[in-house]
């Protein structure tokens, strides 16, 4: 039981610690001490149950939504690109630090929306929890599937807020950086639309 249980650990904490568009997120608003215990406990629910989701069977079915897949895909490209465009403008502006620093946070219910959105909006998200964890666990009894599951979870809970309380304890090192973390997030945005639209196309 305790192998099931360090595989599925093992296997989340592979997927999920890859930079993307939720782990930057996180970061960004440590920088911004905006309700970092809300936005990782988001990120970690959302796990939670997309992971039963994929874990007891129905992340097949999903699979093979094309429909689906596609709006999914089609909304995250716009999202993602719309947030690069935000973190280079942001990069280019002379108050970039000084925005950082002085910055109020968000209201506690506009941060759990852009993060439901930053997760829920990333096909790459449900690749890893729905399929690939999912695909994971089919050998498994529903015993072994239960076990199998608090392993994945328990790496994507250590993992949220180990990133996320980290990313705030060097947020006034990490605001100096401001400008190159900006430009870097762009970067990494662009590159998962481009990946995106090369997916959405695929399903034609």
């Amino acid at each position: 039981m305790e192998i099931i249980f360090f595989k599925g650990f093992l296997l989340s904490l592979s997927l999920i610690v890859a930079i993307g568009a939720q782990n930057i997120f996180i970061i960004k608003q440590a920088m911004l001490k905006n309700h970092i215990f809300a936005v990782c406990l988001t990120c970690f629910l959302c796990d939670v149950i997309l992971m039963f989701v994929g874990i007891f069977g129905v992340g097949e079915f999903l699979a093979k939504n094309r429909i689906l897949n596609l709006c999914i895909a089609i909304f995250g490209s716009m999202f993602v690109f719309y947030y690069g465009i935000v973190a280079l403008k942001s990069a280019f502006s002379k108050e970039s630090v000084v925005n950082f620093s002085q910055s109020n946070p968000t209201s506690l219910k506009k941060a759990v929306m852009l993060t439901l959105m930053v997760t829920l909006l990333n096909p790459h998200v449900y690749l890893d929890t729905v399929f690939v964890v999912g695909a994971s666990a089919l050998m498994f009894n529903v015993e072994e599937k239960m076990i199998f599951a608090c392993g994945s979870l328990g790496a994507s809970c250590l993992w949220f807020f180990s990133l996320g309380y980290s990313a705030l304890k060097l947020s006034s090192l990490l605001v100096k950086m401001a400008r190159v973390i900006d430009v870097f997030v762009a970067l990494i945005m662009f590159f998962i639309f481009l990946s995106l639209i090369s997916y959405i196309l695929s399903l034609f």
